[in-house]
């Protein structure tokens, strides 16, 4: 009898026991809630689709109105789907809803790499054969708030490089059996700061990126590359075409890579009498879409014939920095009539509005900015540049960086070249005292002078104005 109670109450122990602690897990699962995502990505890849399948994605849960030092998930590992749906590697990388329901909100990047400091990740572009790996995308803290009430999170990534393509037709009969493409004086790695959005070159890793190649068929090939933003490519910046033992290489030097931007451009190889000619035509800063920039003629010809009159080599016909610049002895800086220190100093510079007492033009730097020409807001003021030989060229371009020291427009300062008013693309300065460039085509043939001009009536910020070129066809 007592052995029959001792079963009887060990048996109801166990079932009491088992009781408890059935109950304590469906409590924690009715509490713990995993988030769900899905996504969608500005425009296409470098791929031409939206996700591949399996591609790792890193993303962070905050507290509402916190940063991502404060992160209650940080940097966890998830898989996208070819339709936008990410799931979590393993259970360790599961981010889970605050039971509490306390809003959160997310950030995330692609790709992932669990080597992040201080909220940093390295971007190295140098190695191009696998683009879909450096194809950086980015998701900044989501503006909406979410809590275990919520359905699915929304996260809409962007692009934070530059997208180049060459579009290229060979003829018939060309042989592009060695045939390489190379882009040259290029930095090449950055980092990128998860926490506020910014991309920082880190200088100093200027290498040859080998584009990526792909046969299209039909006389048609592919190249593209994938390269860091920069307000202003170097000197160096060019694009090399190598095709069996010929090398052809232009210059880039000047020009703009937006974040975000695709550039396009259609590559034409033929083998006819003319002389062999690489002309690179100005592109089109858009977002990451195709967007025809002018085209790329090859020829490969090396015959006697003389070569087409619209084609030929791109060359730099002026190039101005302003060299360096101090204040004069009574604290002023010196006014485009005083200043010495031009590049180039068999030209002549002039500030048409210049009165007898002063001119509102002037020279100057700042703690972060090297020397420029500064026209003062509420002024009339300008510098005309003469002294050109534009005698031969043809598909004249100008290039200048350009700023405000309030918000503003780059065509609040006109351009003339020659006696022909050019048209500045109504766009507006999009980071005071930051340089963006403006790239002018279509300048009037055998010009021998440009001018600047600031009217008092427009100019209500003050702008800033560097690194003047002009280049032509010859």
């Amino acid at each position: 009898m007592k052995i029959r109670n001792l079963f009887y109450f060990v048996a109801l122990a166990s079932t009491l026991l088992s009781s408890c602690t059935n109950e304590d897990d469906h409590d924690g699962k009715d509490t713990k809630r995993a988030v769900s995502f899905s996504t969608a990505i500005a425009s296409t890849r470098a791929t031409d689709t939206a996700w591949s399948e399996g591609d790792k994605v890193g993303v962070f849960m905050v507290p509402q109105g916190g940063t991502l030092d404060a992160a209650l998930a940080s940097n966890k590992k998830y898989s996208a789907s070819t339709t936008g749906e990410l799931t979590y590697d393993t259970e360790d990388q599961a981010i889970y809803f605050p039971s509490d329901g306390t809003k959160v909100v997310f950030a995330a990047y692609y790709p992932y790499t669990a080597t992040i400091t201080n909220n940093k990740i390295d971007v190295d572009l140098k190695d191009q054969t696998s683009q879909e790996a450096i194809d950086l995308l980015y998701v900044p803290t989501t503006t909406s708030e979410y809590s275990n009430a919520s359905d699915k999170v929304s996260l809409n990534f962007k692009h934070q490089l530059t997208h180049m393509v060459f579009n290229i037709t060979k003829a018939s009969g060309v042989d592009l059996s060695n045939f390489a493409v190379k882009l040259q004086g290029f930095e090449t790695k950055g980092t990128f700061d998860l926490a506020t959005g910014t991309l920082t070159t880190t200088s100093g890793n200027i290498a040859t990126v080998a584009c990526k190649l792909t046969d299209k068929g039909n006389n048609q090939l592919q190249v593209e590359a994938i390269a860091l933003p920069v307000t202003q490519l170097g000197n160096d910046a060019t694009v090399e075409f190598t095709i069996g033992s010929q090398t052809f290489k232009q210059s880039l030097a000047g020009s703009a890579l937006n974040s975000g931007s695709n550039y396009t451009y259609t590559v034409n190889i033929s083998n006819s009498n003319g002389n062999p000619v690489v002309v690179v035509g100005q592109a089109i800063i858009t977002d990451w879409i195709t967007v025809a920039g002018d085209n790329i003629n090859i020829d490969l010809g090396t015959g006697t014939t003389d070569p087409d009159p619209t084609t030929g080599t791109e060359q730099t016909i002026f190039t101005e920095t302003f060299g360096s610049v101090e204040k004069k002895s009574n604290g002023y800086w010196p006014a485009i009539n005083e200043f010495t220190g031009w590049d180039n100093t068999s030209f002549t510079f002039t500030d048409n509005y210049l009165t007898s007492s002063y001119s509102n033009a002037t020279i100057r730097s700042t703690s972060t900015m090297d020397s420029h020409i500064w026209f003062a807001s509420g002024k009339d003021a300008g510098l005309q540049i003469s002294g050109f030989d534009t005698t031969g060229y043809t598909n004249l371009k100008l290039s200048y960086a350009i700023t405000a020291n309030a918000s503003g427009n780059q065509s609040v300062i006109k351009v003339k070249c020659g006696n022909t008013e050019m048209t500045v693309p109504d766009l507006a300065i999009s980071t005071v005292n930051t340089y963006q460039t403006v790239e002018l085509s279509s300048l009037p043939e055998n010009i021998t002078s440009i001018e600047f001009i600031s009217s008092a009536s427009t100019n209500t910020a003050g702008y800033r104005v560097d690194n003047v070129k002009l280049v032509g066809v010859k």
